[in-house]
């Protein structure tokens, strides 16, 4: 009896170990490639709005700080829109040369 219960045990053990580590690997793996063109360029577009956002904040915050209206608001939303679209140019600017060096047919006209 002791003997059919240690092999129980041990069987117990060895499934609820099969079954973390079925759950780690189907956790540990992404849900989509990182890789893929929707996801890279999708990125951008996050990436954009929130260099946005980020800016007019921290003008919204400088503007309460040393009471000035709006100046610190306009000011650094402007300078977070340029920084955005221009690091959004740059991003597509590579993403589109990575596209042509893969893709023969992206460019053949």
């Amino acid at each position: 009896m002791d003997e059919k219960q240690k092999n129980s045990e041990h069987d117990i053990n060895d499934s609820s170990e099969k079954n973390v580590s079925s759950l780690k690997n189907f956790l540990s793996k992404p849900l989509f490639k990182a890789d893929t063109k929707i996801a890279q360029y999708s990125g951008l577009g996050i990436s954009l709005v929130v260099t946005i956002l980020l800016f007019l904040w921290v003008g919204m915050w400088l503007d309460g700080k040393f009471d000035t209206g709006v100046l610190f608001t306009l000011l650094l939303t402007f300078i977070g829109f340029a920084a955005g679209f221009y690091s959004f140019y740059l991003n597509i600017k590579k993403l589109t040369e990575k596209d042509k060096t893969e893709n023969k047919k992206f460019n053949k006209y």
